[in-house]
């Protein structure tokens, strides 16, 4: 079963989709997704989500992560290849045309003369893309020590899309290949990240016992290199470095925050234990938020399709009761649902403080979870903290858009907007609700606060570590 159950639990705002992204399950047909669930090679991904997540915890040094990178980077070449030339059978045999010789073998049963069979074959292939690169995102979160300005930097860049068919991946495979056997330093390579959009690879040279890192663009010829790349790469390192502007974000700053990040994600692990064995769970969150954790393979062994959106229902109208929210104040939504390797700044699912199923649960959509935030709580914390507050996000909308202001905060003169990224944090990483309040009131007390602060913990390597 594809989750389509979350839909029918959401409150009122949702996200909306990002423009060039590849579809998302909701969008599908329902027949089509449960197609895309039961296909083997989506069941088979499952196994090797979860042995890569227990490898990449396994890494001590940049020998582990070269390994680690050659045997991903193998696994993703595979996926991709597959899916090109699927594509391309798929368009043949629209435009009339016949299966052509040598037409690779499809892991499904369907018609091999019916091109709906390729095209499901293509989006089971971009969905196993993207929950492998997604293991990728998490080795390059461990390998900058989880500093989150890293990756918010350097993913200031569309994406380059797959790999397969590529110009240069050749010149990148071999850098790699020769900076590791000349001089021992592991390149990671970006373009097997979804986060890592600036720069073709990052260099960890050892120094000591510790390690510097250089960015790289690498071309065939020298001179190809675009001065707009250099200058969105100079932009990066100077952003990391001294919190000056970041690519393409004027606004946007780094502000270091001199308190501990904190979360309650040991909740969302006691929520998914308790979904193994009943299905679903339900759990009021500190600071005003409610959650829902269902493990799809549970929930659907028990009960049918129609009783599990209807016990999904009661579940979250039973916890915004049981937390006095139930048509309080107004209510915004974040799901897991569908999230692998579409966000570049959230944190990867793979390296969240859970079993290693459980995170490969999340990758495949296998369990998901959603965390309602009511607007009431939150104004009423940080006007207990001596600010003003005023919520601006409309009641009455129904999409929330990326970048969209949902509130604002106040003390004195000084203001500052909260944006989907910044509620994220409450929500799907269960931030303490005294750390957000704080963070905010730090912000505000910053006598260069401009633009759009990005707060930084420097223990925050301790949540996810």
């Amino acid at each position: 079963m594809a989750g389509s159950l979350v839909s029918s639990v959401r409150p009122a705002v949702r996200f909306g989709t990002l423009v060039g992204m590849p579809k998302l399950l909701n969008d599908m047909p329902l027949a089509w997704a449960d197609e895309l669930f039961r296909h083997p090679l989506h069941q088979e991904t499952f196994g090797t989500l979860v042995l890569m997540i227990d490898r990449l915890r396994q890494c001590r040094n940049f020998a582990d992560y070269y390994g680690f990178q050659q045997d991903l980077l193998a696994r993703v070449d595979v996926v991709q290849a597959h899916r090109l030339v699927c594509r391309g059978v798929a368009r043949r045999l629209r435009a009339g045309r016949g299966l052509p010789t040598g037409a690779p073998e499809l892991r499904s049963s369907g018609d091999v003369h019916d091109p709906a069979t390729w095209e499901l074959e293509v989006d089971v292939c971009e969905r196993v893309d993207r929950q492998l690169r997604s293991i990728a995102d998490a080795m390059a979160w461990r390998v900058f020590n989880y500093d989150r300005r890293v990756i918010v930097a350097l993913s200031r860049n569309q994406s380059a899309g797959p790999m397969a068919g590529k110009a240069g991946q050749k010149s990148e495979r071999e850098f790699v290949t020769d900076t590791w056997k000349e001089n021992g330093s592991f390149v990671l390579l970006h373009d097997l990240t979804t986060c890592l959009t600036i720069g073709d690879a990052t260099e960890f040279k050892t120094v000591g016992k510790d390690w510097e890192a250089y960015l790289h663009e690498i071309k065939t010829d020298p001179a190809q290199k675009k001065s707009s790349q250099r200058q969105r790469q100079r932009l990066a390192e100077a952003a990391i470095r001294d919190g000056s502007e970041l690519p393409g974000d004027p606004d946007g700053r780094f502000a270091s925050i001199g308190i501990p990040y904190k979360t309650h994600l040991a909740m969302l692990r006691d929520a998914f234990e308790i979904a193994a064995k009943r299905g679903l769970a339900d759990m009021k969150l500190p600071g005003g938020r409610v959650m829902i954790a269902a493990d799809l393979r549970r929930g659907y062994e028990l009960w049918s399709e129609d009783e599990f959106l209807e016990r999904t229902g009661i579940a979250q109208e039973r916890v915004l009761r049981r937390a006095n929210l139930l048509n309080v104040g107004n209510h915004v939504f974040y799901g897991s649902d569908d999230r692998t390797a579409r966000s570049p700044i959230q944190p990867p699912w793979a390296i969240y403080p859970l079993p290693s199923v459980m995170c490969a649960n999340l990758i495949a959509d296998q369990s998901v979870y959603i965390v309602t935030v009511s607007s009431e709580p939150l104004l009423g914390a940080l006007r207990a903290a001596g600010m003003s507050a005023e919520w601006v996000l409309p009641s009455g909308q129904e999409t929330m858009q990326p970048g969209q202001v949902i509130l604002r905060a106040y003390k004195g003169t000084r203001g500052i907007e909260m944006k989907p990224s910044d509620m994220q944090r409450l929500a799907l990483e269960l931030e303490d609700m005294s750390v957000w309040v704080e963070t905010v009131k730090t912000l505000l007390s910053k006598d260069d606060l401009s633009g759009h602060p990005w707060p930084c913990y420097g223990n925050e390597w301790k949540v996810w570590a």
